[in-house]
């Protein structure tokens, strides 16, 4: 009990400090704090699937930390599944019987991830994670259409999670003229996407928690 008890003061404490020093985003970062002893329980599993399938563990963990806090039987109103939320169809692909076992779904999860990475192999790191994040949530369709579009204006790199972020906006009912000049139709190969602000958002939410599990990586996590 004592343990425990010192163990949340001290997680306490350094949230208080981090936040009048205007480090952190304080919704966040006390989410993530507080799913420190959850991140600690799987933290093995997570880091045996990342190795297998040559992944940053870290990011694994902050993906399963915005996907689901860490919930094995988490369900969303889409039919997502389990600590990484995967979709029904992926699973099946995936070879995942069970995604509410916490091993299957981490490893089906990674499985995802290293072709994700793959399908972004030119692209620099700190670009590869943002545009494999954004198809991880929205589909990596809609991360093809709006490179097509950036490719279209030839005023920007396709690589580049920027010049993407903001196509990924474009590709919606109000853009149609600009669908017609790409592919000669008003709507997109993947269809309108009407969700990309959710997806930019979860990026960048997945991303911070990236940065915050690798900041306080050996003082609570050791991933």
């Amino acid at each position: 009990m004592f343990r425990k008890r010192t163990f949340f003061l001290i997680l306490i404490t350094l949230a208080l400090i981090l936040v009048f020093g205007g480090i952190i985003n304080l919704h966040l970062d006390l989410r993530l704090l507080a799913l420190t002893p959850k991140i600690f329980k799987y933290r093995r599993l997570i880091q045996k699937y990342a190795v297998k399938e040559n992944l940053d563990s870290r990011l694994v963990c902050a993906l399963i930390v915005q996907e689901s806090g860490f919930k094995e039987n988490a369900r969303s109103s889409a039919g997502a599944e389990g600590l990484t939320q995967l979709i029904p169809m992926t699973a099946k692909e995936l070879g995942v019987e069970d995604p509410l076992d916490a091993e299957q779904n981490i490893a089906g999860a990674a499985r995802y991830l290293h072709t994700l990475y793959h399908a972004f192999s030119e692209s620099e790191d700190a670009h590869q994670h943002r545009l494999v994040l954004a198809s991880y949530n929205g589909g990596i369709g809609r991360v093809r259409d709006a490179q097509a579009l950036v490719r279209h204006r030839k005023n920007a790199d396709p690589l580049l999670w920027e010049p993407v972020r903001d196509a990924l906006s474009q590709l919606t009912r109000q853009h149609t003229d600009m669908h017609r000049e790409v592919w000669g139709s008003d709507v997109p190969p993947h269809g309108y996407f009407e969700g990309f602000d959710e997806t930019l958002d979860y990026v960048e939410r997945v991303m911070h928690y990236y940065g915050r599990i690798r900041f306080y990586r050996n003082v609570l996590f050791f991933l």
